[in-house]
């Protein structure tokens, strides 16, 4: 079994955990990306798939959405930039930055659903960690 393997496999199942948690509660544990992106670095240490620069450069990703987060007063949730940060730990910077974009396209089009269609007010909130598992499956497609 090689790093990848192992790596998408773990990624999945917590980007499928979280997801559902900011679906229901709109809030996730954040023990379980921590937890991810310490299990990132260990399959890093051991399989080198990615540069160390690769890897400080995808969690940077998610860093900037945590900053962002901080300075909007959580306009994007601190839940989403933790694990952003635990992503960038297992694709590296291009596709951690992949998966973001491909997330924000899902989320706008699923936004502009809900204003159109459903009538949904600006301030209407939703859950971002649901786009990021279904940007993932893409990926992974």
């Amino acid at each position: 079994m090689t790093g990848g393997l192992i790596g998408n496999t773990a990624l999945l199942g917590v980007l499928a955990v979280t997801a559902y948690q900011d679906w229901k509660e709109q809030k996730i544990n954040i023990y379980l990306p921590c937890a991810a992106g310490i299990a990132g670095w260990l399959l890093y240490l051991f399989y080198r798939e990615h540069t160390f620069t690769d890897l400080l450069m995808g969690m940077g990703i998610g860093t900037i959405m945590l900053l962002i987060s901080w300075l909007g007063r959580e306009c994007i949730g601190m839940g989403d930039g933790v694990m952003l940060m635990a992503s960038g730990t297992f694709l590296g910077f291009w596709g951690n930055l992949e998966l973001l974009f491909a997330a924000l396209f899902l989320a706008a089009a699923a936004a502009l659903f809900l204003l159109v269609i459903k009538r949904k007010g600006r301030n209407y909130r939703m859950p971002f960690l649901p786009f990021l598992l279904a940007a993932y499956l893409f990926q992974l497609g």
